[in-house]
């Protein structure tokens, strides 16, 4: 089942190259299973190796201390969640590989640094590894497109933007490019027929020249062959497969937020807090990665606490109705928790592996109710409407997250969870 994924992270990653005795919530930090030296690692990473071994277990945890940053700012009341009780020490989660993991053992195998769960608007489990806190702020990688996604469904629903105009229309920049006809939903549903070359160990493909004009990774022996990420997409030129209707890129994500400051005239940051941030109560300002021209990437470098990630899910479990207010129109919620056509995704190569799965709006859906965001290295927020269940899980495993290391390893997880959590009301 093996087969490429479609994330151009995953290229950087490859060439840059104690159970809980009782049923009460935890938040302490664990004893470090995976030790590292935190005042080392701070000294020695740098925009070359910030997603390598071991660097990457410090730097995924301090992406503002490498890079500049757009702020997405909190507002100023915090929206606590209560703490309830439900075992899930005695889960047992098998592996694609056959292997049966007692449940903190599958959390420990692939590198968790946090992970939460709420049941029905309460927390039931929270728990922090290695040099992670309740206040660390992590990198969410692609979990970011779901907030970017987010967010533009939000201005179309105000009728800042119509989602079935062409791309152009709004960047009329990207004409000639694989943007040129293709409507904005269709960026928003991964349905833009792309050429883009992700051969991950060639550091001349697409995947490279994006992260090099973007300086997310830095390799002093290549120059970038663009000065700017606009540059750069009027370049990128429609493929030549044109049955694969779903085609999962990250610079469709990135056309959502040009977009996004295009109609608002600011940056996608500023954007973000005042739709969404700034009202469901976060406990701290998010911010996203800012390239040295001010662009924020936002499909793969949004971070924040566990929590506030938490906060996020459970929004969207309420039908964007939090804190008080209702946040996100409850029609936007609707579309994502409906999801996209099964057909189209059924012809990705992922689709081949995941049956009747979808995808719209920068959200993936399952073949149940359940719906989430998931980003490079183990990113969850996962949100199931019939337990009334939201699993946060934040990692930085040791290997890239390929479909049977952490889409089949942690989708039993979740499954298993929210069975329990069935089960148990």
């Amino acid at each position: 089942m093996k087969f490429k994924i479609s994330i151009f992270l995953i290229a950087i990653f490859s060439i840059v190259a104690c159970k809980q005795s009782n049923t009460e919530t935890n938040t302490a930090t664990q004893p470090a299973k995976h030790n590292i030296d935190e005042e080392k690692l701070a000294k020695e990473t740098t925009k070359t190796n910030w997603l390598r071994p071991p660097f990457k277990y410090w730097s995924i945890k301090n992406v503002d201390k490498l890079f500049a940053v757009g702020t997405i700012a909190k507002g100023d009341n915090v929206a606590n969640f209560e703490k309830g009780s439900n075992d899930l020490t005695g889960l047992k989660i098998e592996q694609f590989d056959g292997k049966v993991y007692g449940f903190e053992e599958h959390l420990d195998s692939n590198r968790t640094d946090g992970f939460l769960v709420l049941h029905q608007g309460k927390i039931i489990y929270e728990k922090y590894f290695s040099n992670m806190t309740e206040n660390t702020r992590h990198n969410w990688f692609s979990v970011s497109k779901s907030l970017t996604g987010l967010t533009g469904a939000m201005l179309a629903a105000e009728g800042k933007i119509d989602l079935q105009k062409p791309v152009v229309e709004y960047l009329p920049e990207l004409k000639g490019s694989a943007w040129d006809g293709p409507t904005v939903q269709q960026a928003m549903n991964m349905e833009v027929n792309i050429k883009f070359d992700e051969v991950y160990l060639d550091p001349r493909s697409d995947a490279y020249k994006f992260s090099r004009i973007t300086k997310f990774v830095v390799n002093p022996k290549i120059e970038p062959e663009f000065d700017n990420v606009t540059d750069y997409f009027k370049s990128v030129k429609s493929g030549e497969n044109t049955d694969e209707l779903f085609h999962y890129v990250s610079l469709n994500t990135e056309v959502i937020g040009m977009i996004i400051k295009k109609v608002t005239g600011k940056e996608p940051s500023q954007v973000m807090s005042e739709k969404v941030w700034s009202k469901m109560g976060a406990e701290q300002d998010g911010f996203v990665v800012r390239d040295p021209n001010g662009y924020e990437m936002v499909s793969a470098a949004i971070n924040s606490t566990l929590r506030d990630a938490g906060r996020l899910g459970q929004m969207m479990l309420n039908d964007g109705y939090f804190n008080g207010q209702q946040i996100v129109p409850k029609s936007v919620v609707e579309t994502i928790e409906k999801g996209g056509s099964v057909e189209k995704f059924a012809q990705s190569k992922r689709g081949k592996v995941f049956k009747n799965y979808h995808y719209t709006n920068q959200w993936w859906h399952t073949d149940k109710e359940a719906y989430f965001a998931k980003g490079l290295f183990g990113q969850w927020i996962y949100v199931d409407p019939t337990t009334e269940t939201v699993i946060v899980k934040f990692t930085t495993s040791d290997i890239p997250t390929s479909t049977e290391y952490d889409w089949m390893n942690n989708m039993n997880l979740m499954n298993a969870i929210v069975k329990h959590l069935g089960e148990s009301n």
